[in-house]
């Protein structure tokens, strides 16, 4: 649900109310039949400091336009609401710095592993269940919504048991052999692929286990039965888009996230929900901190259904909030602004780097010829584009700023042989100082990413995964059992506690080791 910023203050209030009633006693009385409707939420590359920066530029839009702390009382987080915090660490088996497969398993099924691993152990040779499938087994619904496409690496976790989170097609197959009652939000990729265990097209597998693929919330209403909910349009790798750049149509996380509540909570046995945010962490790559915000907001929105469930069901319901891992060291703190922010200057950006790079800078090469970096300098047309999409005055920006802007123009644009650039990099000779620069991505984007991100007092370290701790929001049943400091591995093991499974990790009998093709 879009939640405004007036509803979450009144929200708040609520909630204070309400979790001060039933907090009183931290350990429900319920001890045997366990939490009947759980959710989990994960932000993949969210952090700390991702939500700060998401309830400063709330406060930054509140009337006044000034991000001071006395507002962020009334911006605060839905996650940031819940009455239980803990922190967790997130490293995999073989790196201090985890990649998402690796932290999906380690909440999903309680077992580290290395990078790149989904449902194994490190040396591939041991399954493990999800908490997904063990609450499958006990009679729940299950529902999987991510931003990103459904076949990636955090999803999965929930479903798949693979040696490399590459392998989409085998993910996509076992995603259709789960029985798992809904699956939202991006798309599954490479439908038509047969390269899988079973050795036919995933969408075949999908249709011989009963699924119904829709693209529209309102298409849910004409359709019984186990379901794909995808959007209709995808920009980027078969996820969702930045939801800065929702086009009309598509749903929101929110709105996935509260149709699958009501296609669900008729079960008496109860549901488990997995929402996963999977942009914040794609944004955070990039350092475009507005997408990363907005996706944030948009990821937390979500949580506000569920705790909208939750008033309804509150002895019943248990709600998980955290992330795998933090991404880009995102700081609020630049050395330029000293002790100075504004998050209101974020308002300038209108489209994510993603949109800019795939509209603005492909309509600019179709009218444009390659330029020769050693004497042309960046044009009108683009000094426009920039403006229009990241808020940047040319004659605003200091002469710095500006041989920033001509260094990205002249090496994203260069009058190079279009066969010699490197795939996704319009460079020629791409460099190890192209990377620290540029990250891999865009060299004009992520310039003005950078540029319009520091005059706002935000700074990023790296286009990577970081290896600080993420924290740990808990509400409803059993919620005490999230409080403190743990690994990652931990969240999965509580969760089977509240939902009284087997103890976590628990072995797959049916996994048939190391020779499976995938």
């Amino acid at each position: 649900m879009k939640v405004t910023l007036t509803k979450t203050a009144v929200m708040g209030c609520a909630l204070a109310s309400l979790f001060t009633t039933h907090t009183a006693n931290a350990r429900p009385t319920r001890a045997t039949s366990g939490a009947k409707y759980v959710f989990f939420f994960l932000g993949d590359g969210m952090a700390s400091v991702q939500m700060q920066a998401a309830e400063a530029y709330k406060a930054s839009r509140m009337e006044g336009g000034e991000d001071r702390p006395v507002n962020l009382k009334a911006s605060v987080l839905n996650m940031n609401l819940l009455p239980i915090s803990g922190m967790s660490t997130t490293y995999s088996d073989t790196r201090l710095i985890t990649d998402s497969a690796a932290a999906g398993t380690a909440f999903a099924c309680g077992v580290k592993t290395g990078t790149g691993i989904i449902g194994l152990n490190t040396d591939k040779n041991m399954a493990y269940k999800s908490i997904a499938e063990l609450a499958h087994e006990q009679g729940k619904s299950v529902g999987i919504i991510s931003s990103v496409s459904l076949p990636h690496a955090t999803p999965a976790a929930y479903y798949a048991n693979v040696n490399s989170r590459n392998n989409y097609t085998e993910i996509g197959y076992q995603a259709a052999l789960s029985g798992f009652e809904f699956f939202g939000g991006g798309q599954f990729r490479y439908l038509n692929s047969s390269d899988n265990a079973g050795g036919i097209a995933v969408s075949e597998a999908f249709e011989n286990n009963g699924y119904t693929f829709v693209n529209s919330i309102d298409d849910l209403e004409n359709v019984s039965g186990k379901v794909v909910c995808s959007v209709a349009t995808s920009y980027d790798s078969n996820a969702m888009p930045y939801d800065m750049d929702t086009p009309e149509g598509n749903f929101t996380l929110a709105e996935v996230t509260e149709a699958a509540i009501n296609r669900l909570q008729n079960d008496a046995d109860g549901f488990f929900i997995m929402v996963e945010g999977g942009k914040i962490d794609w944004a955070g790559h990039a350092n475009d901190a507005k997408a990363t915000i907005t996706d944030t907001i948009a990821f937390d929105e979500a949580v506000g259904e569920a705790l909208e469930f939750y008033y309804a069901h509150p002895n019943e319901t248990l709600i998980v909030v955290t992330g795998d891992h933090e991404t880009g060291g995102m700081s609020i703190g630049y050395k330029g602004t000293k002790y100075e922010t504004a998050f209101e200057t974020l308002e300038g950006q209108t489209i994510s780097y993603d949109l800019f790079n795939r509209q603005v800078i492909t309509e600019y090469k179709n009218n444009h010829t390659w330029i020769d970096a050693e004497t042309s300098n960046i044009d009108a047309d683009m000094i426009d584009a920039i403006s229009n999409c990241f808020g940047l005055v040319w004659t605003d920006l200091s002469e710095y700023q500006q041989e920033q802007l001509e260094a990205a123009y002249d090496r994203e644009l260069g009058n190079v042989k279009a066969d010699s650039r490197p795939s996704g990099y319009d460079l020629d000779g791409y460099t190890d100082v192209d990377y620290t620069i540029y990250g891999g991505y865009k060299a004009i984007a992520v310039t003005c990413s950078h540029i319009l991100n520091q005059e706002s007092g935000l700074f990023w370290a790296s286009t990577s995964h970081t290896a600080v701790p993420v924290p740990v929001m808990a509400a409803g049943f059993d919620a005490y059992r999230f409080g403190g400091f743990y690994d990652n591995t931990d969240i999965a093991k509580f969760l089977g506690q509240a939902m009284r499974t087997p103890a976590l990790p628990v072995e797959d009998p049916d996994y048939s080791g190391g020779g499976l093709p995938y």
